[in-house]
C-alpha cells in the first residue's frame, strides 16, 4: 500500500488516507513500532487548519502505549518540530497539509532531528492490518511552547530592516511567531489572522505573483501554510527565481563566511543554468531525485554549503526553513545588496535548455 511520499503524506480530511477508520488504523500501527523501539514519549506540532483538533484526538486515542504525550499550545510551523526533535531528540509529529488548502491535512514525522526513514515507514505499512489490542496505560498529556527554535533564531539573526518589506505569512504555523522572532517583528505583515479556514486562501507562496502587484513594496517575502518554503519578490523584478536565491546564497556564503565547503545539492530538475553559474565561484552543484529527504540526506552526506529545491524549499541546517531561508535573505540585503542586485541582472536562457 502507497502512504508515504518523500514528506510525510496528506489528503482531503475525512477522505482516504484522512479518514478517521483510516487514521485509527495508522496511528496503532504507529504505535507498535514505538513500543519496539521503546520510544515512550511523543510531540505532536499542528498548523492553523480546523481539522487539527479532531486529529489529535485520533492520534492520543490510539497512542495507547506511550507514557507521555506533549502537544504544542499554538499553531507551529514544519521547521520548528524538526528543530525540537533534533534538540530534544525526540519523536515527533507534525499535523500539517503544507500548501494545501484548509480542508486538506496531513502529517510529517521526524524522529531524533531526521525524518523518520524508508524502514521506519515500512515498518508502519506492514503493521497496518494487524489485529491490535488496546492495552490502558496511564498517559501523561502536558501542552508546552518550547523555545529552543526562537532562542535560535534570535541569537543568529540580528537583522537591521531599512527597506520597505512585506511578510506574507500564508494564515498559517509562521502566523503565531511574529512577536517570538525578533526579526519578525520589525517587518511589514500581511495574512496572518488565521481562522482555521483561510490558510494559504489567496495568500503565501502559492499566491505571490498575485499580491506582489497590489502591494508597495521593496520586497515581498512569502511563506506557504507550514513555513518550509519561501518565495521573494523585489519590486521591479518580480518573482526571483529559485535557482537565482542559490546562487545569491552560495556567493554571500562563500564571501562572509570563510568557507570551503565547495558544493551544494539540487534536484534533477534544477536549470543547468545554475550548474554554469556556480562553476565560475568554483561550486559544484551535487543533484538528486525531487522530494525533501533525497536532498537533505545528500547535504548531509556531502557535508554541502546548503541544498534546495526548485519549489522553494532551503536547507541550511540539514532541514528546510523558509523562515531560515528569508532571514538569511535579510542579512544579504543589509550586508551586501549588490550581490542581489548583481545576480537579478543575469539572464536564464530557458530555451537553451
Amino acid at each position: 500500500m502507497k502512504i508515504f511520499g518523500d514528506d510525510g503524506f496528506r489528503d482531503k480530511y475525512g477522505k482516504g488516507l484522512m479518514s478517521e477508520i483510516f487514521l485509527n488504523n495508522f496511528f496503532c500501527s504507529l504505535n507498535i513500532i514505538l513500543k519496539k523501539k521503546k520510544i515512550n514519549s511523543v510531540i505532536i506540532g499542528f498548523d492553523t487548519r480546523k481539522s487539527n483538533e479532531e486529529i489529535r484526538r485520533i492520534i492520543i486515542s490510539n497512542l495507547f502505549d506511550v507514557k507521555k504525550i506533549h502537544i504544542i499550545n499554538k499553531p507551529v510551523t514544519t521547521p520548528y518540530i524538526h528543530f525540537l526533535s533534533k534538540n530534544t531528540k525526540s519523536f515527533c509529529i507534525m499535523i500539517t497539509a503544507s500548501h494545501f488548502e484548509w480542508n486538506y491535512n496531513g502529517f510529517k514525522f521526524f524522529y531524533k532531528g531526521e525524518k523518520i526513514s524508508k524502514i521506519f515507514e515500512s515498518q508502519i505499512i506492514k503493521n497496518l492490518n494487524k489485529q491490535k489490542i488496546k492495552r490502558k496505560i496511564k498517559k501523561k498529556i502536558s501542552f508546552i511552547y518550547p523555545k529552543n527554535y526562537f532562542n535560535f533564531m534570535n541569537k543568529k539573526f540580528n537583522i537591521i530592516i531599512k527597506k520597505k518589506i512585506i511578510l506574507d505569512l500564508a494564515n498559517g504555523g509562521a502566523s503565531s511567531f511574529i512577536n517570538q522572532i525578533n526579526f519578525l517583528k520589525k517587518l511589514n505583515k500581511i495574512n496572518y489572522n488565521f481562522d482555521g479556514k483561510n490558510i494559504n486562501k489567496n495568500a503565501g507562496s502559492n499566491f505571490i505573483k498575485k499580491n506582489f502587484r497590489k502591494r508597495n513594496f521593496e520586497y515581498l517575502i512569502a511563506f506557504d501554510g507550514d513555513a518550509d518554503r519561501v518565495s521573494i519578490a523585489k519590486k521591479g523584478y518580480g518573482i526571483i527565481e529559485t535557482e537565482k536565491l542559490a546562487l545569491i546564497f552560495a556567493k554571500y556564503l562563500l564571501k562572509y563566511k570563510k568557507i570551503n565547503k565547495e558544493n551544494i545539492v539540487g534536484t534533477i530538475i534544477t536549470n543547468p543554468w545554475l550548474e554554469e553559474e556556480l562553476i565560475k565561484i568554483k561550486i559544484k552543484l551535487l543533484k538528486t531525485k525531487v522530494g525533501d529527504r533525497n536532498v537533505t540526506e545528500k547535504e548531509k552526506k556531502n557535508f554541502s554549503l546548503f541544498s534546495f529545491e526548485t519549489s522553494g524549499h532551503f536547507s541550511f541546517n540539514k532541514m528546510m526553513d523558509g523562515i531560515y531561508a528569508s532571514a538569511l535573505f535579510l542579512k544579504i540585503i543589509q550586508n551586501n545588496e549588490n550581490i542581489v542586485n548583481e545576480i537579478l541582472k543575469k539572464k536564464i536562457n530557458y530555451k537553451k535548455y
